[in-house]
C-alpha cells in the first residue's frame, strides 16, 4: 500500500481537502477521486444514509459493467456490505468481501469488470454517528489486509468532516427557520380576533413545515386515522389541539420550533383575551357615562312629552285627535320606562333570567304575543348574550311598527361554537330587493351589532309572506371596538 510516510502524506492531503468544503456531496466526490489518485486503488464508491436507506452518493473509476444503464447495478441495497452494515455487523474496515454487484453483472453476461472481483469496505463514522460506507478496489486483488489501517483513518476523517458539515447545515437551517419564525410571530402579534389568530397560525405552520395537513380538534373529538407516517400534535388549550401530518419525519429542531410557536400562540391568545376584557370594561364605563347623559337630557324630555300628552287629552274634543294623543302618551310612557330601566341597569340584571326571558318581558311591554323555543345547553358569554338581546329587541320593535302583526316566534339554538337566534313573524312582509337598496336604520343597526362580534345577520321576507331574521354569533367572536 506504500510506506508510512506516503500514508501520512495521503492523510494530510485528504484532511486539507475535507477542511475546504461545507458541501457534503461535493466533498465526498472530491475526496474519493483524490484518494484513488494517491493510492493504487482504481475504483471506489460511497453510500450515504438518506431517509433510512443507503444510496449511492459518489463513485469514481467504475468498471463498465457497473456503470451501464445509468449505474443500475449500483442502486438498491442488495449486496453483502450494505446488508452487514444495516444489521450492525460492519463496524470496522473489512477486506475480502466478494462484490455481489459484480456477480450480478457476470450473471447477466456482462464480463467487462476491469479485473474487479472483490473490494474493501469501511464504515464512515464518528464515535457517536454513522453516515455510510466507503468501498474501494483494485484489479485482480482479493485481499486488502495491509490497507485496512489507512482506510480506517480515511473513513474517520471523512466521518468527522460529514459531522462538521451536518452541524453547519443544521445551523444554517436553524438560522433560516428562526428568521421565518420571527416574521411569523410578528404576523400573529398583528391579529385582532381569535379566529384570525387561529387561521394565521395554521398558515404559518404550512409555510414553515410543509405538512400534508393541519387539523384543529376540540376536546372529545376523535381523530380519524391518517395515512401519513408522522404526526406532531399538541394541546394549545384545555379544550383544543392542533395536529400536523407529514410523510417525512419532523426533525428535533422542527419539534423545538413547533413548541416555541405553541408557547407564543398561547401568549398572543391571552393578550387578545386581556384586550377583550379591557374593551368590556371600557364599554361598561362608557355605558355608565351615557346613562348619566341620558338621565340629564333624553329622559327629562320624554317625561315632558308624557306630561304634555296627558294634559292635551283633556283639551281634545275630537275622537281622532284624542286617539293620536293617546298613542303619543302610550309610546312616550313606554320609552320613558325603557330609558329609566336602561339607566338603572335593570336590563343587565334581568339577563340573569336568560335571553328569552328578557325578550319575553320586552315583547309584553310593547304588546306582542311572543312564543319562544330553545335548544342546546352551551352557556352564552355575557357580551354575546347582550348583543343578541339588543338585536332581538330591535327585531320585535320592527314587528310592532311595520309588520301589522302582534305575534312572533323566537328560536334560540345554543350550538358548541356559536349561538343562533331566529325571529319570525307572519306579518305583511316587505320587498327585500328594495330594502337592500336602501336599508332601514334598524336593520343596518342589527347587522352592525352582529358584525361587531364577528357574527352575521340574514333576513328573508317578501310581501304577504312575513319576515324571518337569522342571527349567528360565534362564542369566540371578539369585539372589534
Amino acid at each position: 500500500m506504500g510506506t508510512p510516510n506516503s500514508q501520512l502524506e495521503t492523510l494530510k492531503n485528504i484532511a486539507e481537502l475535507l477542511n475546504q468544503s461545507t458541501n457534503k456531496q461535493k466533498v465526498i466526490n472530491e475526496v474519493l477521486h483524490a484518494f484513488l489518485s494517491m493510492t493504487h486503488f482504481e475504483t471506489g464508491w460511497v453510500f450515504l444514509t438518506r431517509s433510512n436507506r443507503l444510496e449511492l452518493a459518489a463513485d469514481a473509476g467504475l468498471p463498465p459493467a457497473l456503470a451501464r444503464d445509468d449505474k443500475e447495478l449500483m442502486c438498491g441495497e442488495d449486496c453483502t456490505c450494505v446488508s452487514r452494515y444495516k444489521k450492525g455487523h460492519l463496524t470496522q474496515a473489512t477486506s475480502i468481501i466478494g462484490c455481489k454487484r459484480i456477480e450480478h453483472a457476470l450473471a447477466r453476461g456482462d464480463e467487462d469488470i476491469a479485473g474487479i472481483t472483490h473490494h474493501a469496505t469501511v464504515p464512515l463514522k464518528t464515535p457517536t454517528q454513522t453516515y455510510g460506507l466507503l468501498n474501494v478496489a483494485a484489479p485482480y486483488q482479493k485481499e486488502y489486509k495491509s490497507e485496512l489501517e489507512l482506510l480506517e483513518s480515511v473513513a474517520l476523517q471523512i466521518g468527522t468532516a460529514l459531522e462538521r458539515i451536518e452541524r453547519f447545515e443544521q445551523e444554517e437551517r436553524r438560522s433560516e427557520l428562526l428568521t421565518r419564525v420571527h416574521l411569523f410571530t410578528k404576523q400573529m402579534q398583528e391579529t385582532t380576533h381569535f379566529n384570525e389568530l387561529e387561521s394565521c397560525f395554521s398558515n404559518g405552520l404550512f409555510a414553515l413545515f410543509q405538512p400534508d395537513d393541519v387539523t384543529w380538534l376540540n376536546e372529545g373529538t376523535a381523530k380519524e386515522d391518517s395515512l401519513s407516517t408522522t404526526e406532531l400534535a399538541e394541546n394549545i388549550s384545555p379544550s383544543r389541539s392542533v395536529y400536523m401530518n407529514r410523510e417525512t419525519p419532523f426533525s428535533v429542531m422542527e419539534k423545538e420550533v413547533f413548541h416555541l410557536l405553541l408557547d407564543y400562540y398561547m401568549m398572543t391568545y391571552k393578550q387578545l383575551q386581556l384586550h377583550r376584557k379591557e374593551m368590556d370594561l371600557a364599554r361598561i364605563e362608557e355605558r355608565s357615562r351615557l346613562a348619566q347623559d341620558l338621565h340629564d337630557s333624553v329622559s327629562q324630555l320624554l317625561f315632558s312629552i308624557v306630561l304634555t300628552s296627558q294634559a292635551s287629552r283633556q283639551l281634545a274634543h275630537n275622537e281622532a285627535v284624542d286617539e293620536h294623543i293617546q298613542y303619543i302618551y302610550d309610546v312616550s310612557s313606554q320609552a320613558l320606562k325603557e330609558m329609566r330601566a336602561l339607566i338603572a341597569k335593570q336590563k343587565g340584571d334581568r339577563l340573569k333570567e336568560g335571553l328569552l326571558a328578557e325578550l319575553t318581558h320586552y315583547a309584553g311591554a310593547i304588546g306582542i304575543k311572543l312564543e319562544t323555543e330553545s335548544s342546546g345547553t352551551t352557556p352564552i358569554p355575557y357580551a354575546i348574550e347582550e348583543t343578541m338581546l339588543r338585536i332581538g329587541q330591535e327585531a320585535l320593535h320592527n314587528i310592532k311598527k311595520h309588520a301589522d302583526s302582534n305575534e312572533a316566534l323566537i328560536h334560540l339554538l345554543k350550538e358548541k361554537e356559536h349561538v343562533n337566534l331566529i325571529i319570525k313573524d307572519e306579518g305583511k312582509g316587505f320587498d327585500r330587493d328594495a330594502e337592500a337598496l336602501s336599508p332601514s336604520f334598524g336593520i343596518r343597526g342589527m347587522k352592525e351589532r352582529a358584525a361587531l362580534y364577528n357574527g352575521t345577520m340574514s333576513l328573508q321576507s317578501s310581501p304577504g309572506e312575513g319576515t324571518e331574521i337569522n342571527v349567528t354569533l360565534p362564542y369566540g367572536g371578539d369585539s372589534v371596538d
